[in-house]
């Protein structure tokens, strides 16, 4: 029998419940990983009849966690930013997302030196699974038609996240972080 996307929500939830640390979010990320084998689930959510933009598949009402499908008609390179106190959990269902990781460089903002530059580099294909971690800093880049499964902590328009400018070497505090479509 195919793994579901609600036996997933209730593996989460079972998984957070335990340790909502870096062991709940390993088997998190691997279930994603399970989820996104069956066929069903990533025609209906992320098919190609599948409604362009962000989709909600499943918010928990105790834990807060929420599922989302991401469906994109034109590629995008998203800003480096973080999620604040939430970490995310993306799971690639058609094309390939490339994922950069950042680290901070103590510069002062607007300076001659970077405030922040790219630590890891990796590319997430279909059925691939990679996690970030809360206040990690990250940026993604995908091409058109790409579809992905975000898993996040919490709702992320309730929290405060980072956005660096990577050409005025600038960060912004800002609440929400745009969608990379509107950005």
């Amino acid at each position: 029998m195919a793994y579901t996307l609600e036996a997933f929500c209730a593996d989460t939830r079972a998984a957070l419940a335990d340790d909502d640390g870096d062991a709940g979010r390993e088997t998190v990320r691997a279930n994603l990983g399970r989820l996104l084998q069956n066929e069903d689930f990533v025609a209906a959510h992320c098919g190609p009849d599948a409604e362009r933009g962000i989709h909600p598949l499943y918010e928990d009402p105790e834990l807060g966690f929420v599922v989302l499908a991401h469906i994109y008609e034109n590629g995008v390179e998203s800003p480096p930013h973080d999620h604040g106190p939430s970490w995310a959990i993306y799971g690639q269902a058609v094309e390939h997302t490339d994922m950069t990781v950042w680290r901070e460089t103590g510069a002062a903002p607007g300076g001659e030196a970077p405030i922040v530059e790219p630590a890891e580099r990796y590319r997430l294909d279909p059925g691939m699974v990679g996690v970030f971690h809360p206040r990690d800093i990250h940026s993604i880049e995908f091409p058109d038609g790409a579809r992905f499964v975000r898993v996040t902590g919490t709702d992320l328009d309730r929290v405060v996240q980072r956005r660096f400018d990577l050409r005025e070497n600038t960060v912004d505090g800002a609440k929400p972080v745009p969608d990379p479509v509107d950005a």
